[in-house]
């Protein structure tokens, strides 16, 4: 019987490690885990070494785990990572001893250590970013330092007075507004908490039995294996909050199923993409971003989630709306009964996985905070793992956990420094205001119009960031100009964040799609393009939370509920002119197909109750007529 190894190889795309190195990593990873949950039940520790353990961890990591470059070594660390792992532990671990003196004794007047160490960390924080996201972020962090040196070159309303070197090293370094900003708070106290959280549940056995539950509820169905994928990518999202994480995790299992069932390997790989994109803001625990809004609007978490409940469910209904009619076009079955669990099978061996989330849940509404919410979640999900021989977690399981929530944290955690740097150069210049003045002038002052802009301004940023980090650049350019032309501030923050959801799928740089497209070895840019269709409902619904704000829970039981029938039956219009089919038909004409996208369009769009009843009555025109046709068959059988 082969050993089992506390520290085996840890393997990535870019680069394998084992041995030493592979012991180094663990041990780092597992005490930041184990650091941050303690701070999250029981720890009361300076903000300084908050924020500064959660860079230097985060960097480690990244140094040790990804080379500098394609010819960097595979197998190992090399010297220069060594270097970097040097210069970022001696100039962090500075700023965190140095923090309380030079904010009593030197503010205004750095000392030449600090503005060197300060030039050695905001280096190889931009050098974190650059070997897990690209060029793009550490481009943009070096123009936005720039332009404060810069600032009396600048055009038109976009100059200020400048600043000297020293003074944007201090503002950048030093204090806690820059690179140690709110954006860095925010991850270390709430985000990784949570990342943690999900690596216990996951290792408890609960993305096994959300599977199973998505192959149980769904299976039976014609595309069953899709709707197997859009539930289970719904129900694991809401636990890992990243749809990379979710392609990887969940498509591993869906996207063979799906191939095997009939879908075209681009297809499988879409429905995965877009579904997993959905578990950004598929509560309870949503995506990383998410906690970021709730932080700079200043809104409890919970709200922020419980806002997000009807988007997200006419979200998924969507996608299931246009799986049933690509399985009805491709004549596609579900599963053999023989590998479909009973429902009550299922959730009889793993019920207890929804008390962790009922707990946080049940935590949150008390009043407490979301990180201690994440910390009891990951001591039930812990302790109900016993409940099940197979899935006790005992000492190997946690430390494996531990590494795992670690592990998880570094491709968003590694770009959060130097967002922090973007963000402090736009607020130091003042550039947020002057961006978003820029934004409405160019609108015209029509908020439509600047709705669309943001769009197509969230889809640029996104080629090369995160969702968190799109959301954190328009939460500070393209969100004020938003709140100016009329729309409530919670409503702008999400129409931005969904927004920047968008870019995941969104080609030539669609990170979902192309990890979707790897494990289903397709086309990468025919995948995205396919999950944009597949998505369709994620252009709309930023449109939504401004023209419909009773969807976030913005008004009366009645215009909560009529706004959510009719956007879901507005949404099943555009399903059926996207398609080609009606839900009887594998195809359609295309008079009636033009017919429910004008439908759609009508009911979808900025309009008035009157307006919504014409789209409503094109649509039954179009469609009641084989509906009622389609009933009778079965009365005319029974007679006949």
């Amino acid at each position: 019987m082969a050993e089992r190894r506390w520290v085996p190889e840890i393997k990535g795309k870019k680069r394998t490690i084992g041995g030493k190195w592979a012991i180094l990593y663990s041990l780092v990873a597992a005490f930041m885990a184990t650091w941050y949950m303690y701070t999250s039940g029981f720890g009361i520790v300076s903000t300084e070494t908050n924020r500064g353990f959660y860079l230097l961890f985060t960097s480690v990591l990244v140094f040790l785990f990804i080379p500098a470059t394609c010819r960097s070594p595979i197998h190992r660390p090399s010297i220069f990572d060594i270097i970097c792992i040097i210069l970022i532990t001696a100039s962090l671990g500075y700023w965190m001893d140095q923090y309380a003196e030079y904010a009593m004794n030197r503010v205004s007047s750095p000392s030449v250590w600090d503005l060197t160490m300060g030039v050695l960390a905001i280096g190889m924080i931009i050098e974190t970013a650059r070997r897990t996201l690209g060029p793009v972020i550490p481009i943009l962090a070096a123009i936005f330092m720039a332009q404060l040196y810069f600032g009396p070159y600048l055009p038109g309303k976009m100059s200020h007075a400048g600043m000297s070197l020293e003074r944007i090293i201090e503002f950048t370094f030093c204090t806690q507004e820059a690179m140690f900003g709110v954006i860095t708070a925010t991850f270390a106290t709430f985000v990784f908490p949570f990342m943690v959280f999900g690596a216990f549940l996951e290792r408890s056995g609960a993305g096994l039995f959300f599977m199973e539950l998505g192959k149980a509820l769904t299976g039976r169905w014609r595309g069953g294996p899709a709707k197997i994928a859009v539930v289970t990518s719904a129900l694991f999202g809401s636990i890992s909050g990243s749809s990379v994480a979710n392609v990887v995790a969940t498509g591993a299992f869906t996207i063979p199923m799906m191939k095997r069932t009939g879908f075209r390997p681009s297809v499988a790989g879409a429905i995965e993409a877009i579904s997993s994109t959905g578990g950004q803001f598929m509560p309870p625990i949503m995506g990383a971003g998410v906690f970021i809004l709730a932080t700079l609007i200043e809104m409890d978490y919970l709200k922020i989630a419980l806002m997000n409940v009807i988007p997200a469910l006419i979200y998924f209904i969507f996608v299931l709306y246009m799986v049933d009619l690509e399985a009805l076009r491709s004549g596609l079955k579900g599963l053999p009964v023989e590998e479909i669990p009973k429902v009550s099978e299922v959730l009889r061996k793993g019920w207890h996985y929804f008390l962790p989330l009922a707990i946080v849940m049940g935590i949150l509404f008390y009043g407490y905070t979301p990180e201690v919410g994440a910390f009891w979640g990951t001591v039930s999900a812990l302790a109900l793992s016993w409940i099940r021989k197979e899935t006790r977690m005992g000492p190997q399981d946690i430390f494996q956990a531990l590494v795992s929530g670690a592990g998880s944290n570094t491709s968003a955690g590694a770009a959060i420094g130097s967002l922090g740097i973007i963000i402090g150069g736009i607020v130091l210049a003042g550039l947020g205001l002057k961006f978003s003045a820029l934004l409405v002038e160019a609108a015209g002052g029509s908020l439509l119009l600047c709705v669309i802009m943001v769009m197509i301004i969230s889809i640029i940023i996104g080629m090369g960031s995160s969702t968190t980090g799109s959301y954190i650049i328009l939460s500070v350019v393209a969100a004020p100009a938003l709140i100016y032309l009329g729309v409530p501030r919670v409503a702008a923050h999400l129409l931005v964040f969904y927004a920047a959801c968008l870019s995941n799928v969104t080609p030539p740089v669609c990170v979902s799609a192309f990890a979707a497209a790897a494990i289903a070895q397709a086309d990468p840019i025919k995948t995205g393009l396919a999950a944009l269709k597949f998505g369709f409902a994620l252009i709309f619904l930023p449109f939504a939370f401004v023209y419909r704000t009773p969807l976030l829970l913005m008004g009366s039981a009645f215009e909560i509920a009529y706004s959510t029938v009719i956007s879901l039956i507005g949404f099943m219009a555009f399903a059926m002119a996207i398609q080609g089919s009606d839900f009887f038909h594998p195809t359609i004409s295309l008079k009636k197909r033009i017919l429910f996208g004008v439908a759609g369009a009508l009911i979808l769009f900025p309009s008035k109750m009157w307006v919504d009843g014409m789209g409503f009555t094109l649509l039954m025109a179009g469609w009641l007529p084989t509906l009622i046709l389609r009933l009778q068959v079965p009365v005319q059988s029974k007679m006949g």
